[in-house]
């Protein structure tokens, strides 16, 4: 019956309490991996955390508690990831920054599922509306990451991943009774793995992809170590 509920009434509740409890987890994860200090480890990390929820998240099919690991172990990886990203260019990160930064996706998550509690049946516009929000925001990010190097930026462009994904969440399940919304949780928390390690790598190779393309950004974060420059 509980199950029954999760996928029924319930489903918008536990898809907006499962995007906060993955910001909350990303912003702890990435914080205690920096005190770690694995350096660029922290990908590996990561990328085993990834592999380890794959076997989790098979399991999921017959016990869904398995897909609250395979969620968890990917957001512990989009930590360690992240982790790499700031250790290298030497950026200090606590967890009051990192919950400022990450009220403009908490409040986007928080827009979609009220509109839901609000009309069941207004997915069809919140959903499009809510991506475009996001998808400016995180422009936003990038252009001022790019030009400041605050770590609200940078730390915020991570959070608005999560945002859009859950966004994606609760269009693909929202109203479908037949799809188990912790399995569309914990597969989209491999998507959102893939793209914050691809993100990093990218920040990592210090621009030689921008530079194969003509652009010529500071990716060297030699100006702004404190702030966190790209």
């Amino acid at each position: 019956m509980t199950e029954n509920f999760l996928n029924t009434k319930g489903k918008a509740f536990v898809i907006f309490l499962s995007s906060i409890v993955s910001l909350i987890i990303l912003a702890a994860a990435t914080k205690a991996a920096i005190l770690l200090r694995p350096n660029l480890n922290g990908v590996i990390i990561g990328s085993a955390l990834m592999v380890v929820a794959i076997p989790l998240h098979i399991l999921g099919k017959k016990l869904s508690f398995f897909y609250l690991l395979s969620f968890a172990a990917n957001f512990i990886g989009c930590g360690f990831s992240i982790s790499a990203y700031y250790l290298s260019k030497d950026i200090p990160l606590n967890i009051p920054e990192s919950a400022v930064a990450a009220i403009p996706a908490a409040a986007v998550l928080f827009l979609v599922y009220l509109i839901l509690k609000l009309f069941p049946n207004g997915k069809i516009i919140i959903v499009p509306v809510a991506t475009v929000i996001n998808l400016g925001l995180l422009i936003y990010a990038i252009i001022f990451w790019i030009r400041t190097g605050d770590i609200f930026y940078s730390f915020g462009f991570f959070c608005l991943v999560v945002s859009l994904f859950f966004i994606f969440v609760f269009g693909i399940s929202i109203n479908h009774d037949e799809r188990p919304v912790l399995r569309d949780i914990s597969f989209g928390s491999f998507g959102i793995f893939l793209i914050v390690t691809i993100v990093v790598l990218f920040i990592l190779s210090e621009g030689e992809i921008l530079e194969m393309l003509g652009l010529d950004f500071d990716v060297s974060g030699q100006n702004s170590k404190k702030k966190g420059k790209i």
